[in-house]
């Protein structure tokens, strides 16, 4: 499982603070239409077409600021997946292994 967000660092006491920022309905819209064809009208849904299967979840359609999803990164899943983020010009952050990963 992994999430794409916007990214913003602040600097506290010396230490990076990771603050996320909002997408913007528009831009998420833009993104997902690209990558899968349509854009997204629930905040939790199933992209499904040949073999790829792809759940995903965004915090908050009215003010996006993530977008996790749940799935292989491999083949499609992973291009869709790398589109989606370099088009909101976000990062993947993968929960398994804790860190930010490049697809």
């Amino acid at each position: 499982m992994g999430s794409s967000s916007k990214q913003k660092w602040k600097l506290n006491s010396s230490i990076k603070i990771w603050i996320p920022e909002a997408f913007g309905l528009s831009e998420l819209n833009t993104a997902f239409e690209d990558a899968v064809g349509y854009a997204p009208s629930r905040e939790e849904f199933c992209h499904e077409k040949d073999d790829v299967l792809i759940y995903f979840t965004i915090d908050d359609l009215a003010e996006p600021r993530s977008v996790t999803f749940n799935c292989a990164l491999i083949g499609f899943q992973s291009e869709i997946i790398k589109n989606i983020t370099e088009s909101l010009g976000a990062k993947i952050y993968d929960s398994e292994a804790c860190c930010f990963v490049e697809v």
